[in-house]
């Protein structure tokens, strides 16, 4: 299902903030490469925006392209390892639409091409509103909530607090929300927390 003006409820960017997967690119001397990054996606009072902090890759990317794509993923390892590492090369596609090439990623359940508006640039953030261009939805999964997948998101937003601090109260998190990741999850919950655990040196 593949959709120019899509309808946003029907990809999975729903009212709130929906955690995806972003992905963007950089131009380099060697050509474009993909990004990615856990990054919320904020739908308020008709307005669909991103809040992008300054020292990120996808804020440069997005501040020279005004252009990001939203992956809708449910395996918690991408959320680990694209907080704290690049994903390789072979997870992507290329993606041809409108006249230009953006990145996605193969595994996502739907994903969602915007073009940055009405960007608002302070001394520590990019604020943007998103505006749908293009969106395909790949699988349709029907899957109750998950409280050990939360879980393992809630704790991986704790850890990058973590590394910027190094505040105990953020570690305090991490650890209660990893008890539910291995009480509540499943084996690919579990797995993510111990991969947070051995990135964190816990």
């Amino acid at each position: 299902m593949e959709s120019e003006k899509p309808v946003l409820d029907d990809f999975g960017i729903l009212s709130g903030i929906s955690e995806t997967i972003v992905t963007t690119t950089r131009t380099t001397s060697e050509g474009s490469l993909p990004n990615a990054a856990p990054i919320g996606i904020i739908r308020k009072d008709n307005k669909v925006l991103v809040r992008l902090f300054k020292g990120s890759q996808t804020y440069d990317n997005v501040f020279k392209g005004n252009f990001l794509v939203a992956n809708v993923v449910n395996d918690p390892l991408i959320f680990v390892r694209s907080t704290f590492s690049d994903l390789d090369h072979s997870e992507f596609d290329v993606v041809s639409a409108g006249g230009r090439e953006f990145p996605v990623l193969k595994d996502a359940l739907s994903w969602v091409a915007f073009e940055c508006t009405s960007t608002k640039v302070t001394s520590e953030a990019l604020v943007a509103e998103l505006d749908p261009i293009f969106a395909r939805l790949n699988r349709c999964v029907v899957s109750a909530p998950n409280r050990g997948f939360n879980a393992v998101l809630e704790a991986t937003v704790h850890a990058t607090r973590y590394l910027l601090t190094g505040d105990d109260e953020y570690l305090k998190l991490i650890q209660m929300y990893a008890r539910l990741a291995v009480k509540c999850g499943d084996e690919r919950d579990k797995l993510a927390m111990e991969m947070l655990y051995d990135l964190l040196e816990l």
